[in-house]
Protein backbone atom coordinates (compact mmCIF):
# COMPACT_ATOMS: atom_id res chain seq x y z
CA UNK A 1 0.00 0.00 0.00
CA UNK A 2 1.46 3.39 -0.97
CA UNK A 3 2.40 5.91 1.67
CA UNK A 4 -0.59 8.32 1.92
CA UNK A 5 1.77 11.31 2.01
CA UNK A 6 3.11 10.31 -1.42
CA UNK A 7 -0.33 10.38 -3.03
CA UNK A 8 -1.73 13.51 -4.69
CA UNK A 9 -4.58 15.25 -2.85
CA UNK A 10 -8.05 14.05 -3.87
CA UNK A 11 -8.93 17.33 -5.58
CA UNK A 12 -6.16 16.67 -8.14
CA UNK A 13 -6.56 12.90 -8.54
CA UNK A 14 -9.24 12.95 -11.28
CA UNK A 15 -7.20 15.41 -13.33
CA UNK A 16 -4.12 13.21 -13.07
CA UNK A 17 -6.03 10.05 -13.93
CA UNK A 18 -7.46 11.69 -17.05
CA UNK A 19 -3.96 12.81 -18.09
CA UNK A 20 -2.66 9.25 -17.64
CA UNK A 21 -5.23 8.09 -20.20
CA UNK A 22 -4.16 10.82 -22.63
CA UNK A 23 -0.50 9.83 -22.23
CA UNK A 24 -1.36 6.23 -23.04
CA UNK A 25 -3.39 7.26 -26.10
CA UNK A 26 -0.61 9.58 -27.35
CA UNK A 27 2.19 7.04 -26.94
CA UNK A 28 4.32 6.98 -30.09
CA UNK A 29 2.66 10.04 -31.62
CA UNK A 30 3.99 13.55 -32.13
CA UNK A 31 1.86 14.66 -29.16
CA UNK A 32 3.52 12.22 -26.73
CA UNK A 33 6.15 14.68 -25.36
CA UNK A 34 3.47 17.29 -24.61
CA UNK A 35 1.23 14.84 -22.75
CA UNK A 36 4.18 13.35 -20.86
CA UNK A 37 5.18 16.84 -19.74
CA UNK A 38 1.59 17.65 -18.88
CA UNK A 39 1.26 14.58 -16.67
CA UNK A 40 4.60 15.28 -14.98
CA UNK A 41 3.54 18.89 -14.36
CA UNK A 42 0.25 17.75 -12.84
CA UNK A 43 1.86 15.15 -10.59
CA UNK A 44 4.72 17.37 -9.46
CA UNK A 45 2.45 20.37 -9.02
CA UNK A 46 -0.09 18.38 -7.02
CA UNK A 47 2.57 17.11 -4.63
CA UNK A 48 4.16 20.53 -4.06
CA UNK A 49 1.18 22.91 -4.28
CA UNK A 50 1.17 25.36 -1.41
CA UNK A 51 4.91 25.02 -0.78
CA UNK A 52 7.85 27.16 -1.81
CA UNK A 53 8.97 24.36 -4.14
CA UNK A 54 5.87 24.85 -6.30
CA UNK A 55 6.99 28.36 -7.22
CA UNK A 56 10.28 27.00 -8.55
CA UNK A 57 8.76 24.33 -10.79
CA UNK A 58 8.22 26.51 -13.84
CA UNK A 59 11.98 26.89 -14.20
CA UNK A 60 12.31 23.09 -14.07
CA UNK A 61 10.79 22.89 -17.55
CA UNK A 62 13.46 25.21 -18.97
CA UNK A 63 15.93 23.49 -21.26
CA UNK A 64 13.68 20.52 -21.96
CA UNK A 65 12.03 19.47 -25.19
CA UNK A 66 9.78 22.38 -26.21
CA UNK A 67 6.62 20.25 -26.33
CA UNK A 68 7.45 18.61 -22.99
CA UNK A 69 8.09 22.01 -21.38
CA UNK A 70 4.83 23.42 -22.71
CA UNK A 71 2.95 20.41 -21.35
CA UNK A 72 4.70 20.68 -17.98
CA UNK A 73 3.77 24.35 -17.62
CA UNK A 74 0.18 23.63 -18.71
CA UNK A 75 -0.03 20.94 -16.01
CA UNK A 76 1.18 23.42 -13.38
CA UNK A 77 -1.36 26.03 -14.54
CA UNK A 78 -4.16 23.49 -14.28
CA UNK A 79 -3.13 22.59 -10.71
CA UNK A 80 -3.34 26.28 -9.81
CA UNK A 81 -6.75 26.55 -11.50
CA UNK A 82 -8.19 23.51 -9.71
CA UNK A 83 -6.81 24.74 -6.38
CA UNK A 84 -8.34 28.19 -6.73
Amino acid sequence: MPDPSSLPPDRFRALIEAAEIEVAKAKGSAAAPFFSGYLDGLETGAMTFGTAAFDLLDSEAEGTNVDYGEGFRKGLMNIEFVAA
